[in-house]
C-alpha cells in the first residue's frame, strides 16, 4: 500500500507527536485508507509542550491524540469521527500482538473491502 499526499501528511503528524509531549514515544503505526492504527507508550513524568503534566487535566492520552487530529485537520481539512478505540496495553505479548496485527493491516485492506462490497 502506497501512501498518497495526505498520508505522508498523517504520517508527518505522528511522526511530530513526541516534539510536542516528551514522554511519549511513537511504536507500530501504519495509515490505512480510510483510517490509522498507532501505538504510543508514556512515561512516567510526561510534558505537555514543556509543561508538567498536571492532575486533574485531561487524560495524556485524550490530549495527544486530540492535538494530532487536530494538527492532521489543520493540514489537510479533514474531518475525524469523534471517538477513536484505545487500549491499554497489559504485557510484551499483548503488544507484539498489536504490532503484528498494525503490520498486518496493509495486507488485509483488499479482502476488508471485499468484505464491505457483498
Amino acid at each position: 500500500m502506497l501512501r498518497n499526499a495526505a498520508g505522508e501528511t498523517v504520517a508527518l503528524c505522528w511522526e511530530e507527536v513526541p516534539r510536542h509531549f516528551s514522554g511519549v514515544e511513537l511504536d507500530a503505526f501504519v495509515v490505512m485508507p480510510n483510517h490509522v492504527h498507532g501505538v504510543l507508550l508514556f512515561g512516567d513524568n510526561p510534558e505537555w509542550d514543556g509543561q508538567p503534566a498536571r492532575a486533574g487535566h485531561a487524560r495524556p492520552l485524550q490530549v495527544v491524540v486530540g492535538s494530532f487530529k487536530s494538527a492532521v485537520s489543520r493540514r489537510l481539512g479533514l474531518v475525524w469521527q469523534r471517538s477513536y478505540w484505545e487500549r491499554v496495553v497489559r504485557n510484551e505479548d499483548e503488544l507484539d500482538q498489536i504490532r503484528a496485527y498494525i503490520e498486518e493491516n496493509p495486507g488485509r485492506w483488499p479482502v476488508d473491502q471485499a468484505k464491505r462490497h457483498h
